[in-house]
């Protein structure tokens, strides 16, 4: 079941494939495109931070597309009844914005820190919420997927807002 939630919450992430353009390893504050080398590492993150945000430190997942992607880093965590992953893209805000998955964008502010707010996938009601905050190494994500079997009605924005404070520490300007 853990690794069909995953799955599930994968597939947004995945979505975005399709937004994928040459990278020739240039830093992204000369203007071009960051490789997957140059991303932040979000699996770095500590076990109190994640205690902090209610997750399991031994449920770490680090393989969270089941096949390596170039253009992500990432690590989830279980949680009660939903899963966070904090990850790491090449993609701007500008892909993530015009990917059709990816829906009622918010500007939010975490702990003084500007962040994008989205819902991913068709579900109704929601099932998946990231918050994407630029940094000079891509843009770090918190997403909050919750289990498939799950009968809680917290809409997964509230989730992502709650993990976040204790995230944002932890992502590069």
């Amino acid at each position: 079941m853990r690794l069909v939630g995953f799955a599930a919450g994968v597939c947004a992430v995945v979505a975005l494939a399709g937004c994928s353009k040459a990278v020739d390893g240039q830093p992204e504050a000369s203007g071009a495109p960051l490789t997957k080398e140059q991303l932040f590492d979000p699996c770095t993150v500590s076990d109190s931070v994640l205690q902090a945000a209610g997750l399991d430190p031994a449920s770490k997942d680090s393989n969270l597309f089941s096949v390596p992607r170039a253009e992500w880093k990432g690590c989830g965590w279980r949680a009660d009844g939903y899963f966070i992953s904090f990850m790491s893209t090449v993609y701007t805000t500008d892909e993530i914005r015009s990917n059709d998955r990816y829906h009622d964008f918010k500007n939010v502010a975490v702990n003084g820190r500007d962040g994008l707010q989205f819902y991913i996938g068709n579900e109704t009601p929601p099932v998946e919420c990231e918050i994407a905050f630029d940094t000079t190494q891509g843009r770090a994500l918190i997403n909050a997927s919750k289990f498939v079997d799950s009968k809680s009605s917290t809409d997964p924005c509230t989730l992502a807002t709650n993990a976040a404070p204790h995230f944002v520490g932890s992502i590069p300007r």
